[in-house]
């Protein structure tokens, strides 16, 4: 019999992101069925297990953070894909979440709810968030504002809490209010809300909180509920395992230094609104109650004249104001709104385009499918079909 090749997968079971890391590389070999598999229970940064140099594998799948993990990898001399961020072996195929994309929804986000301060919160010494703040702070200027910063410690670093509580408790009493955060990841944002409850700063009102990750757990217990933008850790999860195949099948091994090293950069799925970021942040309170109804009754299939009789101004001035408070039209708003709600059904459901188009408040499926395509390139039966084969 052949024998079947043997995996190994460095990938911690103790956050959201990994977790879903793992679904996907479960999904891949559940439709596949060719691997034995070595995984050890770890925590973020552990040490590479003690075995893995004694036994015999074919390949391996690693959250490469630490000289000691990469220093380990690399003598391994079998191909491996990485999925972490911190590029410690830069000849190694690798796959992470496309940051510049993620902070851009963030600030989309804060921005359409009226907010015009900024600020971001994150772990120093790590790429993945300082890509995702110096994309924030990017957006922030060109949208023509400034964005506060507060870094804290590097996971890996041991610092006295009490030293970095003091830090971030005295940056948030002095933050412009009302000021929107985007913190690098919900760990940092669970954080960031305790402090906000301890001081009684006001949230969303006088802070919006945003994290990362979409972890069910931290977003739920968290006070009050976190919004956070959810990655596709699985589709990375799944075209790691996909990759990792296809090498060991070709017998490729490490490739010299010098190799272009392919990579791929996976954009979030989307945002999941909760409590910490559910208002809007505009000092016009009538087009402050504008962007709410929309907000209510996007999905209903309302036109701008709906918001004219609910706020009572002319289309003209409507336009006027409503551009001046969040940069785009009522228009453009409902019509957002209808997108991110069609793209989660199709995300989420096994619904019809028919059904979602209805569901969305588009009046034919055939409206949905040209706005889809000209806001995601791609109609919706396409993006579903993609999806379905992560």
């Amino acid at each position: 019999m052949k024998r079947r090749k043997s995996v190994a997968l460095l990938i911690e079971t103790s956050n959201a992101y990994a977790r879903g890391l793992l679904e996907g590389i479960v999904k891949y070999h559940r439709e596949h069925d060719a691997w034995s598999i070595y995984l050890p229970e770890q925590e973020r940064g552990a040490d590479p297990p003690s075995w893995l140099t004694s036994v015999r594998i074919d390949g391996a799948i690693a959250r490469i953070e630490t000289d000691r993990i990469a220093k380990v990898v690399s003598s391994l001399q079998v191909p491996v894909v990485d999925v972490s961020s911190a590029r410690r072996v830069d000849h190694i195929p690798w796959i992470e979440t496309d940051d510049q994309a993620i902070a851009r929804l963030a600030f989309d986000h804060l921005h359409e709810r009226g907010f015009r301060s900024f600020a971001f919160c994150g772990p120093k010494g790590l790429n993945w968030s300082r890509w995702r703040q110096e994309a924030f702070i990017a957006c922030c200027k060109l949208a023509g504002f400034e964005c506060s910063l507060h870094q804290t410690p590097s996971l890996f670093r041991k610092t006295s809490p009490t030293s970095t509580s003091i830090e971030l408790a005295d940056w948030l009493a002095k933050l412009p209010k009302p000021v929107g955060l985007f913190c690098a990841y919900d760990i940092t944002a669970q954080v960031v809300l305790d402090h906000c409850r301890n001081q009684s700063i006001a949230v969303p009102e006088q802070i919006a909180v945003i994290g990362v990750d979409n972890d069910p757990i931290l977003c739920e217990l968290a006070r009050p509920s976190l919004t956070s933008i959810a990655p596709d850790a699985i589709g990375a999860g799944y075209f790691a395992a996909q990759w990792l195949d296809q090498a060991m099948a070709d017998r490729r091994r490490i490739e010299p230094k010098g190799f272009t090293t392919p990579f791929r950069l996976m954009p979030p799925l989307g945002l999941v609104l909760r409590q910490s970021t559910d208002i809007t942040a505009v000092a016009d309170p009538l087009i402050a109650k504008a962007i709410q109804f929309i907000r209510d009754h996007a999905c209903d299939g309302i036109q701008v004249t709906d918001v004219l009789r609910h706020v009572a101004l002319s289309r003209r001035m409507l336009e006027t104001r409503f551009c001046s408070a969040i940069g785009k039209t009522p228009h453009a708003m409902i019509s957002m709104i209808r997108l991110s709600r069609a793209k989660e059904l199709l995300q989420q459901t096994d619904l019809s385009v028919d059904a979602i188009a209805q569901k969305a408040g588009f009046q034919h499926a055939e409206y949905m499918s040209v706005a889809f395509r000209k806001a995601f390139g791609e109609p919706p039966g396409r993006y579903r079909r993609q999806l379905k084969q992560k």
